[in-house]
């Protein structure tokens, strides 16, 4: 049995007409607009055709589950767009969002807090890599620095785009002694006072 000629079967017919009307169409879309069914269009090598016969080339990809995976096709004799390489700036993922959605709802917040209130693990939120695509995006952005109870600086990320905070010098090993001598000089006085004021009464 003769294979009839891609171009001129009423199935490539209907294809290239979805096409012409809707560029930047997957083979799915194509198949749901076109009623071609999706393993003549991928398997039974109409789309190759097309392409050969320059009535098609890749227009550009979609991002699915964070990677450039599917190519979309547009009418034309053109050279295909190349798979873009995923980077900080056009990662995507459902935890980015989430992220976005909680620092829009609760304001500025630290990783631990981002992790407390989205529901996300700490690992997801600090090693993910989640919070530096975003900020790389005008997303989200450091807008200052909180010291963590006995620990370094923590930045604390706010909604939006914005100048980035530089972090604060870290607190010598010395310069923390004198600090807790300090406040340990100035809680002695406030004792020293307490009991002064007991004795006039």
């Amino acid at each position: 049995m003769k294979t009839p000629d891609p171009v001129t079967s009423q199935a490539m017919q209907r294809i290239l007409r979805v096409l012409e009307k809707k560029p930047n169409m997957s083979v799915s879309d194509i198949s749901a607009e076109a009623f071609v069914g999706m393993t003549t269009l991928a398997c039974g090598g109409y789309i190759k055709a097309l392409k050969a016969r320059g009535c098609l080339f890749i227009s550009g990809w979609r991002q699915v589950n964070g990677r450039f995976s599917t190519p979309l096709y547009s009418l034309g004799n053109q050279e295909d767009v190349k798979r873009p390489r995923v980077d900080d700036s056009n990662r995507d993922a459902p935890g980015m969002v989430r992220i976005v959605e909680t620092l829009g709802h609760f304001g500025p917040l630290t990783y631990r807090e981002i992790a407390q209130y989205s529901g996300l693990s700490i690992n997801t939120v600090k090693n993910s890599g989640y919070l530096a695509a975003l900020i790389a995006q005008g997303l989200i952005h450091i807008g200052d620095w909180r010291r963590s109870h006995g620990g370094p600086m923590m930045p604390v990320y706010h909604p939006g785009a914005g100048v980035a905070a530089e972090k604060p010098p870290a607190v010598l090993a010395r310069d923390k002694l004198r600090q807790y001598r300090e406040r340990v000089r100035i809680a002695a006085r406030g004792h020293g006072l307490k009991a002064l004021v007991a004795d006039l009464r």
